[in-house]
């Protein structure tokens, strides 16, 4: 398992409501950790109930960490 981080308001399936995959944000939510191996099922956004990679991008993204 490689892990790897993005901004949290990065427009990806890693930092999206939506996404159920394992993500981990540090304690200011600035940054979000992710498996990069990992895909999470999408849960209402524009892949619904498709398995994606945390770096895909759709038009329903929704901020998940403030």
């Amino acid at each position: 398992m490689s892990r790897s981080s993005i901004p949290a308001d990065w427009h990806n399936c890693a930092t999206c409501t939506h996404w159920c995959g394992y993500t981990k944000p540090d304690p200011f939510c600035k940054f979000i950790e992710y498996d990069t191996s990992d895909r999470g099922r999408c849960a209402g956004g524009g892949f619904n109930m498709m398995d994606m990679p945390p770096m895909a991008t759709c038009s329903k993204w929704e901020r998940r960490f403030r």
